[in-house]
């Protein structure tokens, strides 16, 4: 595979996994504003933040 189709192929799978993505969580958050509280909503997407940023900092130090 030539680079440019390489690199066009990872840009659609980018766009697949972030719109996949997008629809998931706006999906759990509409389901958490109306079955629990608005207020929720923003404390589900702040803990996925703090569970990738764990994750990130894990394979950081696996790295070195």
């Amino acid at each position: 595979m030539r680079r440019e189709q390489l690199r066009g192929a990872a840009f659609g799978m980018l766009a697949t996994v972030q719109s996949l993505g997008n629809f998931a969580a706006s999906s759990v958050a509409g389901l958490l504003w109306t079955l629990v509280s608005p207020s929720v909503v923003f404390v589900y997407p702040t803990a996925w933040m703090l569970v990738a940023l764990l994750a990130f900092t894990a394979a950081q130090g696996r790295r070195r």
